[in-house]
């Protein structure tokens, strides 16, 4: 934490000295862009399972959880799906979605398993917008998130998105990296979602493999 920290300083400071090339002043627009953490309800990419239930309990939500395979049966379902093992059914030791409410609010929280339990990949979020307008649900966003990287903000229609690692950020869904998208939707509700990337996903799906080979790295077929 102590270098991305110090790096960031640095690239701030050799901006604002005018000393920064183009690749470093980009580099410190992103930083800027992206220094507010990814969250929703204090919820981030890679939290645990008991994290997430702890963070949601100090802030009032009702919580139901829908179980999932656990980590040695996702390996163990990986490894006879490749031996052609059909149909497979593994036992649900695992939390798969983890469904929380709070008034009229609502939180849907999607996890994958990992070695010490599992861990969160996608968040969902949707709530009445109260009456607030798109400008104000706009301004309460810049304040929360910091500025996105795209935005729309029209009569009845605010979309926004904040991406990370130099994604290009027309919309967050197969991007490399985390993102977080908002949108008021026709129904005059806020939807928010945070999703992990495409590549922790793939890096996810390749542990598994390695899990099944005995750690072997998985080999193309070509």
């Amino acid at each position: 934490m102590m270098t991305k920290f110090t790096a960031a300083a640095a690239l701030a400071l050799l901006t604002a000295c005018g000393s920064a090339s183009v690749a470093e002043q980009e580099a410190a627009a992103q930083i800027r862009t992206a220094a507010a953490p990814l969250t929703i309800a204090g919820i981030r990419i890679g939290m645990t399972a008991p994290e997430v239930r702890a963070a949601l309990a100090r802030t009032g939500w009702k919580v139901e959880t829908s179980a999932g395979e656990d980590w040695a049966a996702t390996v163990d379902h990986e490894a006879k799906r490749q031996r052609g093992v059909f149909p497979i059914e593994e036992p649900k030791n695992g939390i798969a979605v983890l469904n929380a409410t709070k008034g009229d609010e609502r939180l849907t929280i999607e996890f994958q398993p990992v070695p010490n339990g599992d861990a969160v990949k996608l968040v969902r979020y949707v709530a009445p917008a109260a009456g607030r307008t798109p400008e104000q649900i706009a301004t309460e966003m810049v304040k929360r998130y910091g500025k996105p990287e795209t935005s729309q903000v029209a009569a009845s229609i605010y979309e926004a998105n904040w991406c990370t690692g130099g994604d290009r950020c027309r919309q967050i869904w197969g991007n490399p990296h985390q993102g977080l998208e908002v949108r008021l939707d026709v129904y005059g509700k806020l939807n928010i979602s945070l999703s992990q990337g495409v590549a922790a996903e793939r890096a996810w799906q390749n542990a598994v493999s390695r899990a099944v080979g005995g750690g072997t790295d998985p080999k193309s077929s070509f």
